[in-house]
């Protein structure tokens, strides 16, 4: 990330053409973070500010926010003091990370006045602070006393005092002999990215460093492995960025990382990160918006996968530890055959048992060797009662075996779908992806929400579950369609709806995963094809790590789900099984 002092200055070029604007509505959707409206005649353009430590910025967007309900404190304080007020200028002291919004505006008499709105970009010390005209504290995003920081107090009622000046060269007006005195005055063992971040006004490490590589010089250089030759090159390289502070030298990019991650912004083109896809943008806040805009998506995207992965973590351990006990309850009735086989030689053995025994000895006539076995009476019990209690204890331990078996195989059924959805969870790509996974989890009642259908702008979950899913789909070196469900939604329409009866189904053999299914349209598959349809179900699989899985094939028409079976459950016959490697 690049919000420099040198970004600031080109941001700030950029809202110069505000200036002049009434400021039209004011918001805080989110921590620290302000959207003030700016109108122009017709034209209106929001302003966003931002002091999060990790997130400190400012520069015009075009995001879409959720305001919350009842406006923050701060909100509030802005509102009373900055909206119906024009914007008379915008100021940088000498390309420090600071910008400083001039207001005219009245106050509660309705008496002209002035109030200064100021954003710090500086990390975790970032603030935006509202003062009035004698450079008086009105409020702060964060407020914080001498216990916080020993140089100043951030309070409403208190003086405003700027963060400690920073002694740096402007590149904007130095000579190059100015330049060189200044580099060859430190420490030989300084390296370069270092000493133009410590020197140079407005620069930070990613400029630091689109300097040095602009240089040809490389990213590890330090002072002792630079002459006057390396200077002067580096000098160039630093006149080029600063020229890139005025809109005639702007350049606006966004760097791409895979997957569609942004990497880094800037005002100008970054050569550092040859090999990357770009983005260029037509100014430096579009530049600056793109980049938080894919990044919130991104977090917020990850946040809902994470709610969603504790959700199904949760249920799986219920499911585990319920597996467990039920497994050893299967094999506690294991033992019920010893109840009848006592009861049975207590009744054959009646004749000559008295009342009061404990326990008598004799041949067990269903052991091949006649061996002799000891059991245990109750001496309270006749020996018919005995017999009958053993009887009683069999029925039990035996009815208890079945429905434990019955509920373990529920049990296993049950961490089989949930895996399933884990499987399409890591799949997930995208919000709706992830909406429709959410659905599932809800309508098993894995999830309790609020009653989305009232709030605003939500469409009902009925129209949401009336539209079709959207598989994955490859076309194989044969020319034939492919087609991967994302989740069991979509397993379920892709097998029981959209293929035809004649088409081939895959799926990874008793391992939960995607349901693939190639679209034969009548034709004979060729081997190539199947096999690619194999490994791209091995690789959609909880199996997708593995060197070698077992992918099970059939037609559609083999395929079922049995009556009230969960989303994405199926059974079928007449299959062949093929081993494979992962699609890669």
């Amino acid at each position: 990330m690049a919000c420099d002092g040198l970004f600031l200055a080109a941001v700030r070029e950029e809202l110069r053409e505000s200036v002049g604007s009434r400021v039209d509505r004011i918001f805080q959707p989110e921590k620290e973070t302000i959207i003030i409206h700016l109108r122009r005649g017709r034209e209106t353009r929001k302003l966003l500010l931002c002091s999060l430590a990790d997130q400190a910025r400012v520069h015009f967007t075009t995001a879409s926010f959720t305001n919350p309900a009842s406006p923050p404190l701060f909100c509030m304080v802005l509102r009373k003091h900055l909206e119906g007020g024009i914007l008379e200028a915008v100021e940088q002291p000498n390309l420090e990370r600071i910008l400083s919004f001039r207001f005219q505006t009245t106050d509660e008499l309705g008496r002209p006045t002035t109030r200064l709105l100021i954003i710090e970009v500086m990390g975790k010390h970032a603030n935006i602070i509202l003062l009035d005209p004698s450079n008086t504290i009105i409020d702060a995003a964060r407020r914080y006393t001498h216990a916080v920081s020993r140089y100043r107090e951030v309070l409403p009622g208190r003086p405003y005092i700027p963060p400690p000046p920073q002694v740096k060269a402007d590149p904007r007006n130095l000579e190059m002999d100015a330049f060189i005195r200044l580099m060859w005055e430190n420490s030989w063992d300084i390296p370069l990215e270092r000493l133009l971040v410590e020197k140079i006004a407005g620069v930070g490490p990613q400029t630091a460093r689109e300097i040095i590589c602009r240089a040809g010089l490389p990213a590890e250089t330090t002072l002792e492995g630079c002459g006057e030759y390396e200077l002067t090159r580096l000098y160039r390289a630093v006149q080029e960025i600063a020229a890139a502070v005025c809109p005639q030298g702007w350049r606006p990019v966004v760097i791409m990382e895979r997957e569609g991650e942004t990497l880094a912004f800037a005002a100008f083109e970054l050569f550092q990160f040859e090999g990357l896809s770009r983005q260029f943008m037509a100014t430096p806040s579009a530049a600056c918006d793109f980049f938080y805009q894919v990044r919130r998506e991104r977090q917020l995207l990850e946040a809902t996968r994470r709610s969603l992965e504790h959700v199904i973590d949760r249920e799986l351990k219920r499911c585990y530890k319920k597996e467990g006990l039920q497994a050893a309850s299967v094999a506690e009735a294991a033992d019920a055959e010893k109840f009848r086989l006592a009861g049975e030689l207590i009744t054959a053995n009646i004749y000559r048992l008295e009342k009061g025994q404990i326990s008598f000895t004799t041949p067990n006539f269903y052991d091949p060797h006649g061996a002799e076995i000891t059991i245990e009476l109750d001496p309270s019990l006749t020996p018919a009662e005995n017999a009958q209690r053993y009887f009683h204890r069999y029925n039990k331990a035996r009815n208890a075996a079945r429905l434990a078996k019955e509920q373990l195989e529920q049990t296993r059924t049950e961490i089989a779908y949930l895996e399933s959805v884990a499987q399409a969870l890591e799949m997930a790509t995208n919000f709706d992806d992830l909406a429709e996974i959410r659905r599932e989890l809800r309508r098993a009642g894995y999830i309790t929400e609020e009653k989305e259908k009232d709030k605003p702008g939500k469409k009902s979950e009925k129209k949401e579950a009336a539209r079709p899913s959207t598989p994955m789909e490859f076309t194989s070196p044969d020319g034939f369609k492919i087609l991967v469900g994302r989740n069991n939604r979509q397993n379920d329409w892709l097998t029981l709806k959209l293929a035809g009866p004649d088409d081939i189904w895959l799926h990874a053999k008793d391992i939960p995963g995607s349901h693939v299914v190639i679209r034969t349209g009548g034709r004979e598959v060729p081997a190539a094809t199947l096999e690619m349809a194999a490994r791209l179900a091995a690789r959609y699989s909880r199996a997708g790590g593995s060197s070698r899985v077992p992918v099970d094939y059939t037609l559609v028409k083999n395929v079922r789900k049995p009556p009230g079976a969960k989303p994405g459950m199926v059974i079928y016959d007449h299959q062949r099984t093929v081993y494979v490697a992962p699609w890669e």
